[in-house]
């Protein structure tokens, strides 16, 4: 019987580290569980950020990203770090009539399951000196996992207006 038990554990543990030992992208049951997860969570972070600028919490937006963090909006300085990002944040929602929303279009995971790709387009509205201004872009977030948490580690977004001349 103890044979058994040991011939028994032997087998599990041979598949075990033959399930984790293959490459990433080869389409196994765990990594692709992983994947969906892992796409779900960011999903998950997405809808929360949405959130968080309709009741323009600067402070919870900042905290979506990474201590090493950046923010590049257009015209304006690079933000680093959580503490500039909330005041990006705070700057850009304090504009009269300010409203942004943004939608994923494509969501890529890197094969090392650390780094991920979001790239899509957002609306944008606001009423700066009493006349309404709207514009819709593209931005592409990286998300990076630190500590096992999905966080931003780059967002940079720009408009489809074109350049006018100054």
């Amino acid at each position: 019987m103890a044979r058994i038990k040991v011939f028994a554990a032997l087998i599990c543990t041979a598949a075990l580290v033959a399930g984790c030992s293959r490459a990433p992208g080869d389409g196994n049951a765990t990594e692709v569980a992983a994947t969906a997860l892992d796409e779900t969570v960011i999903a998950a972070a997405n809808a929360r950020w949405l959130e968080l600028i309709k009741a323009k919490d600067a402070a919870g937006i900042a905290q979506l990203y990474a201590e090493d963090g950046v923010l590049m909006p257009p015209n304006m300085p690079i933000a680093k770090g959580r503490a500039a990002i909330q005041k990006g944040w705070a700057d850009m929602m304090a504009l009269p009539g300010f409203d942004l929303t943004f939608a994923t279009e494509q969501l890529s995971l890197a094969s090392g399951g650390d780094m991920a790709l979001d790239r899509g387009t957002y609306r944008f509205a606001a009423t700066p000196n009493g006349a309404p201004y709207a514009e819709v872009g593209k931005f592409v977030v990286v998300w990076r996992k630190v500590g096992g948490e999905w966080k931003v580690a780059a967002d940079i977004f720009n408009s489809d207006r074109p350049a006018t001349a100054s």
